[in-house]
C-alpha cells in the first residue's frame, strides 16, 4: 500500500513534506500537493506546514550544494507541473546523497526533470523582464498587466523594485490570480485581494501614443521580418505590449474584481 504525503501548495509546504519524509520509516512513495488526484488504494497524509522543518530543509540544501542548487529547486517549484513536487523530492534526495555534484549529473533523468522545469520557469521570468508594459494611473501607481504560464511574480518583482524603487506599482498575473505590490519601500505578493483600479493619469494616452510613434519611427520598413519578430518576442506576451495595441480609447480596458487583502509572500524570495 503506497504512502503519499500532501503538503498545501507553497514551497515551506513542500519542504515541510521532505523534512517529514525523511523522518518516517519506511520512506513514503510520493509526495504531492493536496488537492492532487487520489488514487484507489493509497494512504494520504497530510502535512501541515511548519516554518522550522522547511528551514532545515533549506538550510541542508545550501550547505549540501549551494545557493545555485537552491535557486534551482525554488525555480522548478513555480511551474504548473503536476508531477513537480514527486521530481523535486526525488532531485533534494539525490542532492543530499551527491551534493554539488548534482547538477553535472545531466545523465540523471531527476537531474534532467528539474533542470527542464527550472529553465521553463526561467525562460518566462527573463522574457517579462523585457516585455512588461507600465501605465501610470491616478496618484502616480504604475499598473502593469502580465498573463504568464507560470507565476513568476516572486522571481520578476525584486528586479522592479530596485530598479523603479521611488515608484509605486502593481504587476498583475491575471491567470494565477496574484498581484505585486511596491509602495517604494517593499514588496508583498496578495493572492486574494479586491482591485479596484484608479483612472488612467491624464497623460498616460499622451504616453503611450509617444512610445507608439517612437517604436514605429525606429522601424526599417525594408527590413521587417514578422517571422523574427515571432521568435525575439513571442506572440504571447502580444496583447499586453502597448507597442502592438491600437490607440488607446482609454485604460484599463478591464477592471476585473477578484475574491480581502491576504499577503502570501514578502521581501526578497531567495536567501
Amino acid at each position: 500500500m503506497s504512502v503519499i504525503l500532501l503538503h498545501d501548495g507553497s514551497f515551506e509546504g513542500f519542504c515541510t513534506a521532505v523534512f517529514e519524509a525523511y523522518l518516517r520509516r519506511p520512506s513514503p512513495d510520493r509526495i504531492d500537493e493536496t488537492g492532487c488526484q487520489q488514487e484507489f488504494g493509497g494512504v494520504y497524509v497530510e502535512i501541515p506546514c511548519d516554518d522550522a522543518k522547511a528551514e532545515r530543509v533549506i538550510n541542508g540544501i545550501l550547505r549540501r550544494a549551494g545557493s545555485l542548487a537552491y535557486e534551482k529547486i525554488w525555480t522548478a517549484f513555480l511551474s504548473d507541473d503536476p508531477e513537480k513536487s514527486q521530481a523535486l523530492y526525488e532531485y533534494i534526495r539525490l542532492v543530499m546523497e551527491q551534493g554539488s555534484r548534482t547538477s553535472a549529473m545531466l545523465y540523471d533523468e531527476r537531474v534532467r526533470r528539474v533542470e527542464k522545469l527550472a529553465n521553463l520557469v526561467g525562460r518566462e521570468a527573463g522574457l517579462l523582464l523585457e516585455f512588461i508594459r507600465f501605465s501610470r494611473l491616478e496618484g502616480g501607481v504604475w499598473y502593469a498587466r502580465i498573463d504568464p504560464e507560470y507565476p513568476v511574480l516572486p522571481i520578476i518583482t525584486p528586479h522592479f523594485a530596485d530598479r523603479f524603487n521611488i515608484q509605486p506599482f502593481l504587476i498583475h498575473d491575471v491567470p494565477h490570480g496574484q498581484i505585486a505590490v511596491y509602495d517604494t519601500r517593499s514588496w508583498r505578493i496578495l493572492s486574494d485581494f479586491d482591485l479596484t483600479l484608479p483612472a488612467p493619469a491624464p497623460e498616460e494616452r499622451d504616453f503611450r501614443h509617444l512610445w507608439k510613434v517612437f517604436y514605429d519611427a525606429i522601424a526599417i520598413r525594408q527590413k521587417i521580418n514578422p517571422r523574427l519578430r515571432m521568435n525575439h518576442m513571442p506572440k504571447k506576451y502580444w496583447r499586453n505590449l502597448t507597442e502592438l495595441q491600437p490607440e488607446p480609447a482609454g485604460f484599463p480596458a478591464e477592471n476585473k474584481t477578484a475574491p480581502s487583502p491576504l499577503p502570501e509572500q514578502t521581501g526578497k524570495a531567495l536567501p
